[in-house]
């Protein structure tokens, strides 16, 4: 479900993925090639959130702010993961149920770890894990994981959308 707030409407890309059972309200931007999965809900009541190119916002992840929230491009923002505000550099892996407090800073290609509670300034090129989240230097496997951490994702994307499984934005903007 889309909707406007406050007279701003999310704008998203037309070859993004967006599942009928997502919810996308207020001031959001999503760009070209992104998939938002089922339960996934981005709410832009409070501030603007954008979202890069080939993104992957997993089942039942939640996007909120209460002023600004960006992530970057290839975010892989896995099950149940939860970013409240601030900034997600790119080739950025969220693991399932990861959560990224107000005013988390990441940088590029960061593994964040499942169940990893993040707040504060996270430099590119590290490993996140654990509750409060440690940050560590990535092993090599870890960094190739990131070159293109959403590409399996873009694809089926695109293959929900050749089967009709996906938002209709025409009917969207007709105001249907």
């Amino acid at each position: 479900m889309i909707r406007p707030l406050d007279g701003k409407s999310p704008r998203i890309h037309p070859s993004a993925f967006v599942s009928e059972a997502a919810y996308i309200v207020g001031d959001v931007v999503i760009g070209e090639g992104t998939s938002i999965w089922p339960g996934a809900v981005i709410r832009a009541d409070y501030g603007d959130i954008i979202i890069g190119k080939n993104c992957s916002i997993q089942d039942n992840a939640v996007l909120h702010t209460d002023d600004h929230l960006e992530l970057g491009n290839n975010v892989l923002m896995t099950h149940g993961a939860v970013v409240h505000g601030g900034k997600v550099g790119s080739n950025v892996l969220i693991g399932v149920n990861a959560v990224l407090l107000e005013d988390t800073d990441v940088g590029d290609n960061v593994f964040i770890g499942a169940g990893a509670i993040v707040r504060g300034k996270v430099p590119d090129n590290s490993l996140v894990i654990g509750v409060p989240g440690q940050i560590r230097p990535l092993s090599e496997k870890q960094a190739e994981r990131l070159k293109d951490p959403t590409a399996r994702y873009i694809q089926n994307g695109k293959r929900f959308n050749e089967q009709g499984l996906g938002l209709d934005f025409k009917e969207f903007e007709s105001g249907s």
